[in-house]
């Protein structure tokens, strides 16, 4: 599953603009202010709507397998890395995945994470060009199983390795839906993973999908 753009809120447009222009170094595509910004991650587009009120999200940048080191070294001189069992990154054995999280001015909890399953490495040195795609984007609910169940069936989405019933994976190694229990903190935070709106735009984006009681729209 590709997922071409992700649109977000924020009430710190501004400090978001200089933090992944300036900071981070990812090409600005659209600057309207006040509005909206819209920044190229790779093959994604990651857009912040100005909001009213506070938000914050989760989603994941990938970075090529072989270069997780790199990546790892280039995000840490430039933010601080969150602690995840008090080590700046983790390994997960059942994704073969190394990830490391930091947090962006308003406080969304950015991770770069390095497939070793997709065979996608580089043979030089990592800069922010070298990020391929926004691979995940943070969906919380009240009801994991039920939302899955129902995305399952309208995006015709399969379980990635395991879920359970505060935490679902929807989708492949190149895109996810990560279900989360609104209850639950979200890795690499000690924040609750709240329900804000979210736009995701999935394929030619023809077809729109929503879900029932939840601010969330799919476009696929």
């Amino acid at each position: 599953m590709n997922i071409k753009e992700v649109i977000l809120r924020t009430d710190r447009l501004k400090d978001q603009k200089y933090f992944y222009h300036e900071v981070l170094g990812l090409p600005l595509l659209k600057s309207s202010l006040p509005g909206s910004l819209s920044f190229g991650a790779g093959d994604s587009v990651l857009t912040f709507l100005e909001g009213a009120e506070e938000s914050y999200y989760h989603f994941a940048f990938t970075v090529p397998d072989n270069r997780f080191s790199q990546a790892k070294e280039w995000a840490s001189s430039l933010v601080p890395l969150n602690p995840v069992e008090d080590k700046d990154e983790i390994y997960f054995a059942n994704w073969d995945a190394h990830a490391c999280y930091f947090y962006d001015p308003a406080g969304n909890i950015v991770e770069l994470i390095a497939r070793h399953s997709l065979n996608n490495g580089t043979q030089h040195p990592f800069t922010s060009r070298d990020i391929l795609n926004i691979s995940e984007i943070g969906m919380p609910v009240n009801d994991v199983k039920a939302a899955a169940e129902y995305l399952q069936k309208e995006l015709n989405l399969d379980i990635y390795h395991n879920d359970s019933a505060t935490f679902a994976p929807l989708g492949d190694a190149d895109g996810l839906l990560i279900l989360s229990d609104k209850k639950r903190n979200w890795l690499g935070s000690g924040k609750k993973a709240n329900i804000y709106p979210v736009d995701i735009i999935l394929g030619d984006g023809k077809t729109k999908t929503s879900l029932d009681g939840y601010p969330y729209t799919l476009r696929s």
